[in-house]
């Protein structure tokens, strides 16, 4: 779940912006969540305090905004059209 800096859940919207860390297997990991644009001072201040290493960072918006499925016993589309 990722957090804002008051520690609670956060909600996602056109204006939001993810910090995105890229290990050198390509995983992805969401480091930090912003509600507006923040500086890259700030930016840069999350990516010094990480312990973990990654090749690269990307400061990204969403494009699109899916909801979650409510009930998590049935299949999404998605993996039900990968055979899952």
């Amino acid at each position: 779940m990722v957090h804002i800096g008051n520690n609670k859940p956060a909600a996602i919207d056109y204006k939001t912006h993810l910090l995105i860390g890229i290990r050198a297997s390509g995983e992805m990991k969401v480091i930090y969540q912003w509600s507006h644009v923040p500086k890259q001072a700030d930016v840069q201040r999350r990516i010094d305090a990480l312990e973990e290493v990654y090749v690269t960072f990307a400061l990204c918006t969403p494009t699109s905004i899916m909801p979650a499925q409510v009930d998590p016993h049935k299949k999404s589309m998605a993996a039900k059209a990968r055979g899952r």
